[in-house]
């Protein structure tokens, strides 16, 4: 029988230390989720209310000062309503949806565009989603701020202990990632 062990750890004395750092940056942008909606007994009809809701929705942004490169469609879907009285399932309608997104980048014009959705007909925003343009730039900035509290560290543990430090050994890097809010 053989038997083999392996040690993930240095025979020579080692030192371990942990860096972290925050970074706290105020949100420059806001994803807005909204849908037009429509429910009629012909689902063509639904569709066409839809349409027309949407096509006043790009009218108005056109119109003002937000840009239209920002707008997305997230999904279109189409599904029948039910009611029930007495037992029995009775077809409302054809329900129509089409769910939509906006970045905008000026998070001081939410109120104006929320005015706006609602003024075009749109019933329905979902919860807005605040967040970083470059959020990948602050991600490494926190990085950089991590490693030199972990070096700063070692080096006065060194010094407390008399010791001198040598070679990086191993790093264990684990990242989390941000989640933006309103401030």
């Amino acid at each position: 029988t053989f038997t083999c062990l392996a040690n993930s750890l240095p025979d020579e004395p080692y030192l371990a230390v942990t860096g972290s750092a925050s970074l706290e940056i105020k949100a420059d942008q806001v994803t807005i989720q909204f849908q037009a909606s429509s429910l009629n007994k012909s689902g063509e009809l639904a569709k066409e209310k839809v349409d027309k809701k949407v096509a006043t929705l790009l009218d108005k942004i056109k119109a003002s000062d937000f840009s239209i490169d920002y707008i997305e469609t997230v999904s279109q879907f189409t599904r029948p309503e039910y009611d029930y009285k007495e037992k029995k399932r009775v077809l409302l309608g054809i329900r129509v949806t089409h769910e939509m997104s906006y970045r905008l980048m000026d998070i001081n014009q939410v109120n104006q565009f929320v005015d706006l959705l609602l003024n075009a007909g749109i019933e329905s925003i979902s919860p807005l989603q605040y967040g970083l343009q470059t959020a990948e730039q602050w991600q490494a900035e926190v990085r950089k701020m991590a490693v030199l509290d972990s070096k700063h560290k070692a080096k006065d543990l060194a010094l407390l202990y008399d010791a001198r430090l040598g070679s990086v050994y191993s790093i264990n890097y684990q990242a989390s990632y941000a989640q933006p809010m309103q401030m």
